[in-house]
């Protein structure tokens, strides 16, 4: 999960900068695997607009540009073909670092050159980033920036911390969860989304649609809300490059609003054409056996009856919590739209993603199981958005339909078993403070918690230790050894110690110990010339192998070293002495797990 910093602070009051930010919040749990900054990848390139241009005397593919950097107007010596006069340019000034070294004051064929006009790649820049960039030539500004200020604030150039998030934290694939964990860690504010629907449509939602779920168990809950005067058009550059920034490309405003919310609140939206509705109604159910529905990337997928999809009166509109169907996309004569939010099984939506062979953003996010109660407003952000960009009119009302409601979780905070548990001695109101941030129902006459909706890892007083001495800090926690009747010294056993004799006496010999894969290919035992009866050739077979090279379990380890001896003949090694000592594996009867043999080679 990309997280930009500048998105995080709507959410959190982050008083520390980026690098600082990333160890803080690994500490507490929520690892950062980077900190990605393209704005320190090049200094010192500005805005410049194009005064004049003219062909170089000397050179055929040439031109000799006048250009506007502000305090004064330099001369640059260009071979972009797609510039004219009046463009606005990114301009590498004399004394630039670009990737690609250093800008200096230079002769092109006799014509002094005092800077360079720069391609996205020369600021190792993506099309992913700015998609309106040219595949060949200078990068062209549309918007006429202000000449002279630095293309980093333009293009918006800013940190952005990339997470990984664990499978028990849905929540945290998303800005607002993060934001959450941010203020908790750094011990600031944290501040909900701030969501108001003016709702300037004619009607009502359930005059247009209604909604009904054949299969509660496959899905909870399912909400939608309907736009009119929908106008389809490119996103706001602000919301583009947010959308770049955490790793998903712009398409039109719609779709990247619901992707935007998406990557805000965490939970996955889609948007239909309306009048590709037959019927005006929409249906929660299981695929018909040998039912076709083609998917937005276009490729056509052959569905079964375990396949949770999204139907109108005829047909599958969109593949539940996987992706939508072609025959709903919005397109550019789109007038009318029906905004779905709703929560569907994981585990459903993972086998159908697996089925399939597609795996979207969306199902990453549901096979892990969502917040059932972020559905509304979510869906009311989606709306707001709208509205607020001139995207459409929303329709008085939601249609909902919630037939499965979780039960709230309650648990009484035992400070005493979580101190014992963790070797500490923190106070128990600490304790409650932390809870009513991370955004818990605390009631401090009995200690009472009520877990959020959106923490189901939270369920025994186990899991409130784990909130408590990561939020504490481990490095706190004064390290103690185990205490009890049953704790002996750790020691190895009578084959780990022969194991050990064994592996010296092979090294004072001058052999070299190896490593293998268990996993093989049953042409190992051709190239044996194995007898076909032979009982070395009865293998476990993988289920579901990477691939035929590695479809079984071996039963010698005879193959592996030939291919370690011929590895290293291969590379000129011209003697060699090689051991291994590993498992080899061989089938019992159905039902049984394999027998792993202990073997020296």
């Amino acid at each position: 999960m990309k997280a930009p910093i500048s998105w995080l602070k709507d959410f959190a009051d982050i008083n520390v900068d980026a690098k600082e930010l990333a160890e803080k919040m690994t500490l507490s749990g929520s690892k950062v695997e980077a900190v990605e900054d393209l704005g320190k990848s090049f200094d010192n390139v500005v805005v410049g607009k194009i005064i004049s241009l003219e062909k170089h005397p000397n050179a055929d593919r040439l031109r000799i540009a006048r250009v506007d950097i502000g305090k004064e107007v330099i001369q640059v010596v260009t071979g972009a073909p797609n510039v004219k006069e009046g463009d606005y340019i990114p301009v590498a000034l004399v004394g630039a670092h670009l990737p690609g070294g250093e800008i200096k004051a230079t002769k092109l064929r006799g014509v002094e050159s005092n800077g360079m006009m720069c391609s996205i790649e020369e600021l190792n820049l993506t099309r992913e980033f700015l998609p309106d960039a040219p595949e060949d030539g200078v990068y062209v500004f549309h918007n006429n920036p202000e000449v002279g200020r630095d293309v980093r604030e333009i293009f918006g150039l800013e940190p952005v911390l990339d997470f990984e998030i664990t499978s028990n934290r849905p929540d945290c694939l998303s800005i607002v969860g993060l934001a959450r964990e941010a203020a908790v860690t750094l011990s600031t504010g944290f501040k909900e989304p701030e969501i108001t629907v003016k709702e300037e449509g004619v009607g009502k939602a359930e005059d247009f649609i209604s909604v009904e779920i054949r299969n509660p168990e496959l899905c909870s809950r399912y909400a939608a809300r309907v736009v009119t005067d929908v106008k389809i058009g490119p996103s706001p550059e602000w919301m583009q490059r947010r959308l770049a920034l955490a790793g998903m490309r712009p398409i039109n405003n719609i779709v990247d609003i619901t992707n935007y919310v998406m990557l805000e609140m965490g939970q996955p939206m889609h948007a239909f054409d309306l009048k590709c509705l037959d019927g005006g109604k929409i249906i929660v159910r299981t695929a018909k056996d040998g039912e076709v529905i083609t998917t937005l990337d276009g490729q056509e997928r052959r569905l079964d009856s375990s396949m949770l999809v999204i139907a109108d009166e005829n047909k599958p509109v969109a593949l539940a919590g996987v992706m939508g169907g072609e025959n709903s996309e919005i397109t550019n004569e789109t007038k009318m739209i029906l905004l779905e939010s709703a929560n569907f099984n994981g585990t459903s939506v993972r086998l159908t993603s697996k089925k399939v062979g597609l795996r979207s953003e969306a199902s990453s996010r549901f096979e892990k199981g969502l917040d059932p109660e972020n559905v509304i407003p979510a869906l009311n952000r989606c709306a707001q958005l709208i509205e607020e960009l001139g995207a459409g009119r929303v329709v008085p009302g939601i249609v909902d339909c919630y037939p499965v409601k979780p039960e709230k979780v309650e648990i009484e905070l035992n400070d005493v078993e979580i101190n014992n548990l963790l070797g500490t001695n923190i106070d128990r109101e600490w304790m409650l403070d932390l809870f009513e941030r991370l955004g818990f129902g605390v009631d401090r006459n009995t200690g009472k918690l009520t877990v959020p909706s959106f923490r189901a890892d939270i369920r025994l007083q186990a899991d409130l230790a784990e909130e408590v001495a990561r939020f504490y800090d481990y490095n706190r926690i004064t390290p103690t050894l185990l205490k009890g009747k049953e704790s002996t010294v750790g020691r190895k056993t009578y084959s780990q110690k022969m194991e050990d004799l064994i592996m010296q006496v092979m090294l004072a010999y001058g052999l070299y110990e190896t490593y293998t894969f268990s996993f093989t290919s049953p042409k190992v035992w051709d190239k044996l010339r194995l007898p076909k009866d032979h009982e070395l050739r009865n293998a476990v077979v993988i289920k579901n192998p990477l691939g035929e090279d590695f479809s079984v379990m071996r039963t010698t380890t005879i193959p592996d070293m030939l291919d370690v001896i011929r590895t290293n003949y291969n590379r000129k090694v011209e003697e060699g002495r090689f051991f291994e000592i590993s498992y080899v594996y061989r089938p019992l009867q159905e039902g049984l797990l394999p027998e792993e043999k202990r073997c020296l080679q």
